[in-house]
């Protein structure tokens, strides 16, 4: 480890601070209760950073890498970060960071406080302070920084700062909610690609699909895919492509005048009885009344009575 340390001051860096006199009065408003950030800045090839805070920070630290390494020491384990994968630092939790010799990170980061930011946190499993971050995500990640970065000037201004934390609760949200390489709900970044599946359905609305058919589609067992499924989603494989086909079905009940057979029909359902069976059980109304319904809030189109 080098001799030189450096906690600030590097080339084309940005840093902000929000002072206490700031911060103390504006955690209060209800927009900013829940997630509030307090430093936030921009690190780009940081050669001898270094952090030590021997008794944590008052804030949970998100600190997102996205070129060369880095590395972190807390909770009695010495930890490498990559490019493409975050750190979280829970508050009050001693630590130590810092750029890699050979190779110094570029980093992102933001200090954040709040009822939001500790539920986050909570998502992590225990001892677990890393989490992969998909390309896509990074993407979208380094936008909101940006945006961050134009606005905390005026972070003395009540309302631009109320505007920063809604973009934060945004990053945030991309992160644990939105990132391909991790899932809270297994606590893991090794899990597949639940996109693939909502695609997969979404292109084959029309099809009754099987289970077995959306399994070997990602190349899974039946029962493994099940359970992978209902972890990040809340609902069995089935369970949910019914709820798409019924979303789309409404969809079309609205906005066209196609008969409740057709509307069935552009859904997988052949036998329009039976699609209007499983309609009510989860709309909890008729696809003729939903459709009456519809129309008689404002539709621009033509009823459409022509019920199976």
């Amino acid at each position: 480890m080098n001799t030189i340390r450096i906690r600030e001051g590097f080339k084309n860096e940005i840093l902000y601070v929000l002072p206490q006199s700031i911060i103390g009065p504006a955690v209060k408003h209800p927009l900013l209760h829940s997630l509030m950030p307090t430093d936030i800045g921009w690190f780009p090839q940081a050669r001898y950073h270094y952090c030590e805070r021997e008794q944590g920070a008052k804030e949970h630290i998100l600190i997102l890498c996205v070129g060369g390494q880095g590395w972190c020491r807390m909770d009695n384990s010495f930890l490498e970060i990559n490019a493409g994968e975050a750190l979280l630092v829970p508050r009050r939790l001693p630590h130590v960071y810092g750029a890699h010799n050979d190779d110094p990170w570029s980093i992102y980061f933001v200090h954040l406080m709040g009822s939001d930011a500790d539920y986050l946190l909570e998502q992590l499993f225990r001892n677990m302070h890393t989490l992969k971050v998909a390309p896509d995500t990074i993407n979208l990640l380094e936008d909101d920084f940006r945006r961050c970065f134009d606005l905390f000037p005026g972070g003395f201004v009540l309302q631009r700062l109320v505007y920063v934390s809604q973009i934060l609760h945004h990053l945030m949200g991309c992160l644990f909610f939105n990132n391909r390489a991790f899932s809270p709900a297994l606590g893991s970044s090794n899990f597949y690609d639940l996109q693939l599946t909502i695609d997969f359905l979404q292109q084959n609305i029309h099809v009754p699909l099987t289970l077995k058919e959306m399994a070997r589609y990602v190349n899974l067992g039946v029962s493994h895919f099940s359970y992978l499924f209902k972890q990040q989603t809340g609902y069995s494989p089935m369970d949910y492509f019914i709820h798409l086909k019924m979303q789309h079905a409404c969809t079309l009940l609205a906005l066209t005048n196609q008969a409740v057979r057709d509307v069935g029909a552009a859904v997988g359902y052949a036998d329009p009885y039976y699609f209007s069976r499983i309609f009510r059980k989860i709309i909890g109304v008729s696809p003729s009344h939903y459709r009456q319904h519809s129309f008689d809030n404002g539709s621009p189109y033509l009823r459409g009575d022509r019920d199976a």
